[in-house]
């Protein structure tokens, strides 16, 4: 479990989420500070603060290769938590799935490529966008953290810094992670790289929101119904979609799955179901879980490793809540310039 703990003081702009622009409501960008300290490390709770500038000139190796850092900003993906989707868009073939496609199914595949969205995904982003604008500034004040010991810990696959953003709303520190929660507006989704604490927290503040049938609790789905394919990203200022934005939602992760295979069976790429087609998982590595009450008792290295699939029966009936599953994170690591893991801050 780690025991360090990374900060980072930077700005957040509110215009970046719809309807404004483009941003749902868990994944961000933040301008980090420009002064020697605005990101630092502590190895404990015991140990000072001290600047690192182990980012600077590095490139985040997952499913990408990307600079984590990009012209002053830090992408970054709200720890623990899932929001609905407003623009997912199905993910690209990959080489296997390519070899021997016709043209015309290529094309086909192309013609299903879009941005798609859930059921609240409008809704949560909105109410982000609000609550933030409550601050009565265009940008506000921000401290990202997140508890690490070693820098090929702090972003995912994708590059993206994984952990808390902090703001002050009307005199009060907020963690926006755990506002969303609270809220109903978003579901707690757990990663092996999160620590007990981080979890309990979470396990918490969902809890009461379910209690108190929040947006995400009143329509969490049982059965995964069929794919809405007219359900798509709104655009800038389109706000008319709020009134008609609710109905049953799965899980966020399960749907972005769902929501490939579906696109795939459309165009005619794959003949599988779609019990099969997650059991196989992308690019034939399954997505790994454990149970919740496994993980907290026994720790990612003892744990039994699950298939995602084994939670889900004929490809229709959800045998999970969002907060029952621990997700496997997909491994990434920090490089330098010379291209060799930087292994300290």
């Amino acid at each position: 479990m780690p025991v360090g703990l990374l900060e980072v003081e930077g700005t957040i702009a509110v215009k970046q989420f719809w309807p404004e622009g483009r941003s749902d409501a868990d994944t961000t960008k933040v301008v980090v500070n420009i002064a020697p300290d605005a990101i630092r490390f502590r190895k404990n709770d015991t140990s000072p603060f001290q600047p690192t500038h182990v980012f600077e000139g590095a490139k985040v190796k997952g499913r990408t290769a990307t600079a984590p850092i990009k012209n002053g900003k830090l992408t970054i993906r709200l720890q623990g938590i899932d929001a609905p989707e407003l623009h997912y868009m199905p993910s690209p073939l990959s080489p296997a799935e390519k070899k021997g496609l016709t043209d015309a199914k290529k094309q086909a595949y192309h013609e299903v490529t879009h941005s798609y969205r859930q059921f609240l995904g409008a809704t949560s982003s909105k109410a982000l966008h609000d609550f933030l604008s409550g601050a009565g500034e265009a940008t506000l004040a921000c401290r990202v953290f997140t508890h690490v010991d070693a820098p090929n810990e702090v972003f995912d696959t994708y590059g993206r810094l994984v952990g808390d953003i902090e703001v002050t709303v009307g005199g009060h520190t907020i963690d926006v992670n755990h506002w969303l929660v609270e809220q109903g507006f978003a579901y707690p989704t757990f990663y092996s790289s999160m620590n007990d604490d981080e979890i309990k927290a979470f396990l918490a503040l969902a809890k009461t929101a379910r209690t108190r049938k929040l947006p995400v609790w009143k329509n969490l789905a049982k059965t995964i119904g069929a794919f809405d394919f007219e359900l798509r990203e709104p655009k800038a200022g389109e706000i008319a979609v709020l009134a008609t934005d609710k109905g049953a939602i799965i899980l966020p992760k399960l749907y972005r799955r769902y929501t490939n295979w579906s696109a795939r069976k459309k165009a005619k790429i794959t003949s599988q179901n779609f019990q099969k087609f997650l059991s196989e998982g992308s690019g034939g590595k399954p997505d790994t879980c454990y149970e919740i009450d496994d993980f907290l008792a026994n720790g990612v290295h003892s744990a039994t490793p699950r298939n995602f699939a084994e939670f889900v029966e004929a490809g229709k009936t959800i045998k999970f809540q969002p907060e029952g599953l621990v997700f496997g994170e997909a491994p990434s690591s920090l490089v330098g310039a010379d291209g060799k893991p930087i292994k300290a801050f």
